[in-house]
């Protein structure tokens, strides 16, 4: 399996679930689990928003992933984030 670390920068108020729910409309096959990591809120994030990290496990069960198998499919499970939630990659 290949974990996939993505910190969000969402609207404080947005609820985990709302963001649980959102990748698991968009999880690619690939994707086995969403597991919360943390919530951070701060100066470095901006008033009235907090990040928030969760871990990805893509794995396919008969054969090993490629790091750019898994890049594919971020992309477009990035994309939906950003435009249904509306959340940022934070870098």
């Amino acid at each position: 399996g290949v974990d996939r670390d993505v910190s969000l920068l969402v609207d404080a108020a947005m609820p985990w679930s709302r963001i649980e729910s959102c990748v698991r409309a968009h999880a690619p096959a690939m994707l086995e689990s969403i597991d919360f990591v943390g919530t951070y809120r701060g100066p470095q994030v901006g008033a009235g928003r907090k990040s928030v990290t969760l871990r990805l496990l893509f794995r396919a069960t008969d054969r090993t992933l490629r790091r750019e198998e898994v890049d594919a499919a971020m992309a477009p499970l990035v994309a939906a984030l950003s435009s249904d939630l509306p959340a940022e990659v934070r870098q």
